[in-house]
């Protein structure tokens, strides 16, 4: 096996996350029976968010929110893409692909109880805890992940490998250097 082989590994295939996706809209329908709004962060969680809301067979609206990050440290966040929808009096779920240092996280959840949510919550499918600056509480998560590079499901690497159908764990290295022959190689998995 070559050096580069022996450091990807599949973290979820598409079945294992069609699970969780099942189990969490099982979740949410529990807490939520009257409905809820999902909104996602763009673009990361939209394969995981359209897994989702199907699990959902009562009411619910969807809106997203688009981030980009700005300032040296970035550390810092703007609105690119915002809310369509009224959340004031509203029940509302953020939808994450992956939570990590929780600072993005954290700013969603302020900017939707500021427009006067009654109760906001996070769902993500991936939770890197080992990585978190600020302390925030992820309600509904698919699984807790290590510090690793994770691409495939929606999750990026330079806008590439969103559009695997598993998750993949790759040094990153290795996706920067051949990214058409590291997709290939992944898609096969």
């Amino acid at each position: 096996m070559s050096e580069p082989e022996e450091r990807v590994r599949s973290l979820l295939d598409a079945g294992e996350l069609a699970a969780i996706a099942r189990r969490l809209g099982r979740e949410i329908k529990r807490d939520y029976p009257d409905g809820v709004v999902l909104v996602a962060l763009l673009k990361g969680s939209i394969c995981f968010l359209a897994d989702l809301v199907r699990e959902l067979p009562g009411p619910c609206e969807l809106d997203f929110l688009s981030l980009s990050s700005y300032g040296d440290g970035r550390t810092r966040v703007r609105v690119v893409k915002d809310l369509d929808l009224e959340v004031t009096g509203r029940d509302v779920i953020v939808v994450l692909d992956i939570v990590d240092t929780g600072l993005t996280l954290a700013y969603v959840l302020r900017l939707i109880a500021l427009r006067g949510a009654r109760s906001t919550a996070a769902c993500a499918l991936l939770d890197r805890q080992s990585r978190r600056l600020l302390p925030v509480e992820v309600r509904y998560v698919g699984q807790v992940i290590s510090d690793e590079h994770v691409v495939g499901y929606g999750l990026d690497l330079d806008e590439r490998y969103r559009n695997l159908r598993g998750l993949e764990v790759a040094d990153e290295a290795d996706l920067r250097a051949d990214p058409a022959a590291m997709f290939e190689r992944l898609s096969q998995r």
